[in-house]
């Protein structure tokens, strides 16, 4: 059987059958195979000993996380519609559409939200709100898009809202969480004036576990990792003319500063090995405190949630 195999220089799609990239000529890593195999469709199966030791078995090597990450860019470059003339904020959501849904509401009572693969942002805030609201709530939908196709890979699964559901349950945990809202306040830092990046949620969440070391030093190990990777996914659509022009809507909205630094002090750890090491420890033990019976419930309401999301997409 033949599977798509990418090179881990170029990330050029080859024939698993060839031995060396037809566009480099770099020696290509059978790690890099991803393939469609089964999807996942009861709780049952998805806590089967089988995945399980499947996560405890699995060594994620670089290059397969950087061919998750060149997936990743290739599917945004696929789906992005550009129109001419389009305004920043436009331009942003446009990006945004890529990969999620993204729809609008008129209330007031809060910037924007994210879940079950879409993006809600308030219009009744000014541009630059909106464009901030959409790149913190994209790189949350980036952060579950790397966790689940790393699943993807380990346990050689389809998509599907089961998968999609369990996703959306495990970055719901609070060290997990702490690590993708680490990852959003660093997307701000990026692509906003400095007076306009929040780490609230971070700070937040950071208090409720009560500033524990180990899981700080986690979320630093993997968050920075992980916020390079989105970041530069977000480099292919974000030139340095949009980037500018992202900072004036600011300027020119006079939009009232909210800035909110981080808690704590700010560790920057970068070190693939490390972060693939700790995430997939990470993983491995969310997956582990999933498996009850209370959260079992909550994979299987957001499976039905993700359903309806889908038919929704369907019939749009």
């Amino acid at each position: 059987m033949t599977f798509k195999i990418y090179c881990s220089i170029c990330g050029y799609e080859n024939n698993s059958n060839n031995t060396l990239c037809q566009r480099c000529n770099e020696f290509l890593h059978k790690d890099n195979i991803l393939s469609d195999n089964k999807q996942l469709n009861s709780i049952d199966e998805l806590f089967a000993n089988i995945y399980h030791q499947k996560l405890n078995d699995a060594i994620l090597t670089l290059d397969s996380y950087e061919v998750i990450i060149q997936n990743i860019i290739e599917s945004g470059e696929n789906g992005i519609i550009y129109r001419k003339n389009m305004t920043p904020l436009e331009r942003v959501v446009a990006i945004a559409k890529a990969y999620s849904i993204v729809i609008t509401k008129e209330i007031g009572n809060n910037y924007g939200e994210y879940a079950y693969n879409v993006i809600c942002i308030d219009k009744t805030f000014d541009s630059s709100i909106q464009i901030a609201t959409i790149l913190h709530e994209l790189t949350h939908h980036l952060f579950n898009e790397i966790l689940k196709q790393i699943l993807i890979y380990v346990w050689n699964v389809k998509k599907s809202p089961l998968l999609d559901a369990f996703v959306q349950t495990l970055v719901s945990l609070p060290p997990v969480l702490l690590a993708s809202e680490y990852c959003a306040s660093k997307t701000e830092e990026r692509y906003l004036p400095k007076e306009y990046v929040s780490y609230s949620s971070f700070n937040q969440i950071a208090g409720d576990l009560n500033y524990d070391g180990k899981i700080l030093l986690n979320t630093f190990v993997i968050a920075n990792g992980i916020s390079e990777s989105i970041i530069r996914i977000l480099s292919n659509f974000i030139d340095n003319q949009l980037e500018d022009k992202i900072r004036q809507e600011f300027e020119r909205n006079n939009t009232e500063e909210i800035a909110n630094p981080i808690c704590i002090e700010d560790r920057i750890i970068n070190n693939p090995i490390l972060r693939n090491v700790y995430l997939m420890n990470m993983i491995t033990e969310s997956y582990e405190l999933l498996n009850d019976e209370n959260y079992r419930h909550l994979i299987e309401r957001n499976r039905d949630l993700f359903e309806k999301a889908y038919e929704k997409i369907k019939t749009d």
